[in-house]
């Protein structure tokens, strides 16, 4: 049984960047002074975008590579929700995941069949139900997936770009070396070891929205090897007008 590494990486990269500014060391720190002019530098501008995500609520999805997922950021309560779904190698791969401070409420589906085996059942049906960990247990379970949302990124988006432009109002286009930006890991080792030389000049489009917070990221992953080429396109919008989230009902809930 293996957890799709598509999914774990694409869900790390969606809470990292919904944790923007949340963290207080590895990135740039928010001003306390206002902004009144717009940094001309487009690393500047897309980094102050992030550093604006930091303070906000918002929903967003995330949609390629056979992954699909949305959920909500929730700033006054530092919270979160997410769902995703993922394909990879025939393998099906479902998880929910409500984060509310220092506590995690998880389920997954595996796309398990158990047939007539009672060891396999009980464990889709462990897996199956929500279960109430705390963040670093969780981290345990499924890597970066629980954690990356509070601590990731400290406010810099991007720690260096490559020709990067505004091609239209608010749109910027240039190339990413995934080797020196460690928080945009949209992929993992093994693929960005197959990507070779190509992983140091990743094409990126970054769009802001009127009030210059992010509004989309799209990355065009090249293929490689057996890598095949991908299209990942992240998505953040109606930023402060989300709903809480809120716990599971408390029957429906495992204590681990």
């Amino acid at each position: 049984m293996r957890i799709p590494r598509l999914a774990v990486v694409a869900t790390a990269v969606v809470l990292a960047l919904a944790g923007c500014g949340q963290a207080t060391g590895g990135g740039a720190t928010p001003s306390t002074a206002p902004t009144t002019t717009a940094p001309a530098d487009p690393l500047e501008r897309i980094n102050e975008a992030g550093l604006k995500l930091g303070g906000s609520s918002f929903a967003f999805t995330i949609d390629g590579g056979g992954v699909k997922g949305e959920g909500v950021r929730h700033a006054p309560s530092q919270s979160m929700q997410l769902t995703i779904s993922a394909s990879e190698e025939g393998q099906e791969f479902s998880v929910e995941l409500i984060q509310i401070g220092n506590d995690v409420w998880m389920k997954m589906d595996l796309g398990l069949d158990p047939g007539d085996d009672p060891d396999m059942k009980e464990l889709a049906d462990a897996l199956g139900g929500w279960t109430h960990v705390t963040k670093e247990a969780a981290a345990a379970d499924v890597g970066a997936l629980a954690s990356a949302g509070a601590d990731a990124m400290g406010g810099a988006v991007l720690q260096e770009a490559t020709d990067l432009k505004e091609t239209s109002p608010g749109v910027f286009t240039g190339t990413i070396d995934l080797t020196k930006n460690p928080d945009i890991d949209v992929t993992d080792e093994e693929t960005l070891k197959a990507l070779g030389d190509k992983a140091k000049n990743v094409p990126i489009t970054i769009t802001l929205d009127s009030e210059g917070r992010l509004s989309s990221f799209v990355f065009d992953i090249p293929a490689a090897a057996d890598v095949k080429a991908q299209k990942v396109t992240m998505k953040f919008f109606d930023f402060d007008n989300v709903k809480q989230p809120t716990p599971p009902p408390a029957d429906q809930v495992k204590e681990r």
